[in-house]
């Protein structure tokens, strides 16, 4: 027997980057359809190298096995907001970082979704750390926090902290939730993307398959 844990925050109108408007009303029309705007790293969302590296492959060629998986969860809630994660916080689970892996890390942060400041001061790695994990082979990472990079700082450092990921073509999987619902060592991850043309992001639907 498995269950499924949903790890996908709402997708609705009380996301400032996310708007709907009726397009067709059942009253009128005899159906119901919903424009639905949005951009492409809005809610739970994964990053495709042209996010942010230049000339860099899109979402049209992200290998979708990278995105189904077994996969693991490193418990981070240690770190403090504003500081660097480090190479060293995932000790812990530095056996099982090898090549082909899939990690998640919890922070908890997703709990401050919807309050102000959810995209300020949130932990994210250090350079340094996002190297480290790239040179290990991750081939997919996920966090609940709103960016693997600190958006609140400055744009230049966003950058250096997603390029050594996604120039070694790791799916970088942002703003998930209810990692805390997981409760187990290792189970399997599924995080696939609208199939967006020439795309530099999607938003999907997380879950975790849980033994």
């Amino acid at each position: 027997m498995t269950r499924l844990v949903d790890l996908t925050l709402p997708f609705g109108p009380h996301n400032p980057r996310v708007q709907f408007e009726p397009f067709r009303r059942i009253e009128v029309d005899g159906w119901t359809i919903t424009k639905v705007s949005f951009d492409t790293h809005a809610g739970t969302h994964l990053d495709a190298p042209s996010h942010q590296v230049p000339n860099g492959p899109t979402l049209d060629d992200t290998d979708l096995t990278r995105c189904i998986g077994p996969a693991f969860l490193c418990d981070l809630r240690h770190v403090e907001p504003d500081r660097d994660i480090e190479p060293g916080d995932f000790a812990p689970w530095a056996e099982r970082i090898v090549p082909g892996s899939r990690v998640l890390y919890r922070t908890d942060w997703s709990d401050r979704f919807g309050q102000p400041g959810y995209r300020e001061g949130f932990p994210c790695p250090s350079v340094r750390c996002a190297e480290w994990l790239a040179d290990r082979g991750v081939v997919l990472l996920g966090m609940d926090t709103p960016s693997v990079g600190p958006v609140y700082r400055t744009p230049r450092e966003v950058i250096a902290v997603h390029g050594p990921l996604l120039n070694a073509g790791v799916v970088i999987v942002e703003e998930l939730c209810n990692l805390k619902a997981i409760e187990a060592e290792s189970f399997e991850i599924v995080a696939l993307p609208l199939r967006l043309t020439g795309g530099d992001g999607s938003p999907i639907r997380a879950v975790a398959r849980v033994p």
